[in-house]
């Protein structure tokens, strides 16, 4: 019998989901696989939840959840080369898009047997670990304004109840953004560890999770129909944002980004707005292994 814990974020997605992931328990242990039942409580318990059972030597850490909950698990399970399986809970998942895990619960919870090891480089912005972007300006305010209830039961229309007025009050703060030493003005600027964002948008198509460096996606303007055309475009996902010129990227292996305002400007790390400006942003030494479809 393989020994395991089920890390998952009750509040994650659109319903509360204890009583599926007891089940879901309940369904691996005919499998061969003990699973402990393990919410978490509060911002980055899913570290505390990992670290304490990968000192246990678990066999398997399991994760259902957005990818702010996958982050800082992995987080949590760096330098123990104990496997992660995702199972893709939040609104967007993009973690799992970019390593092509099924968004099906059904589907993704086959990869606890027959994932294949993927070794996956985490980044820190300051001190808090991320996987896939660190933004600054609007889509961080959105996550600190948006109402929990809404995003839960409503998805993604419950989070355009707090897009839509948040757009209208963006005053695009003016930003520094040094990459590798080499300044840049921006009033929106998205670090990038991964292609998409939101979903399917497609922000930085050159950015890969396998490499050390990051491409900041930069938007320096004023103009409020440029910035929405700047997302549509983002949405599409032909990267017109930057063939248009309303959008660039840069690459570099430090990012430091600081308000030129008075006050700072909120961060959002893999979804969660949990820090202000100034941070730098670089790749740790730290990996996590993570468990993905076989070619």
């Amino acid at each position: 019998m393989k020994r395991g814990v089920l890390i998952y974020n009750p509040a994650a997605g659109q319903r509360n989901r204890r009583s599926r992931m007891a089940r879901l328990v309940e369904e691996m242990r005919p499998r061969g696989l003990e699973l402990v039942h393990a919410p978490t409580e509060r911002s980055r318990h899913a570290i505390e939840i990992a670290r304490e059972f990968a000192a246990r030597g678990v066999d398997l850490v399991v994760v259902y959840g957005g990818d702010g909950t996958v982050s800082e698990a992995a987080w949590g399970l760096t330098g123990t080369g104990i496997p992660l399986a995702v199972l893709p809970g939040g609104t967007s998942n993009v973690l799992a898009r970019e390593l092509s895990i099924p968004l099906a619960i059904d589907r993704a919870k086959e990869l606890l047997w027959t994932g294949v090891p993927r070794r996956v480089r985490i980044l820190t912005a300051n001190d808090r670990p991320f996987l896939l972007w660190a933004g600054a300006g609007l889509d961080a305010r959105i996550m600190r304004r948006m109402s929990p209830f809404l995003k839960r039961w409503f998805g993604r229309a419950g989070i355009f109840c707090t897009v839509a007025p948040e757009f209208f009050r963006y005053e695009f703060p003016r930003l520094e953004v040094s990459v590798d030493g080499v300044a840049h003005e921006a009033t929106f600027a998205v670090v990038c560890h991964a292609r998409r964002y939101a979903g399917e948008w497609i922000i930085a198509p050159e950015a890969s999770l396998d490499t050390e460096e990051m491409d900041v996606m930069l938007f320096s303007g004023r103009s409020r129909w440029d910035f929405f055309r700047l997302f549509r475009q983002i949405q599409l996902g032909r990267a017109g944002h930057l063939t248009a010129g309303l959008g660039r990227t840069v690459r570099g292996r430090t990012i430091e980004i600081r308000s030129r305002e008075s006050y700072p400007v909120d961060v959002q790390v893999d979804g969660d707005c949990v820090l202000e400006t100034p941070i730098t942003c670089r790749a740790s030494s730290n990996e996590v292994t993570i468990l993905v479809p076989g070619q």
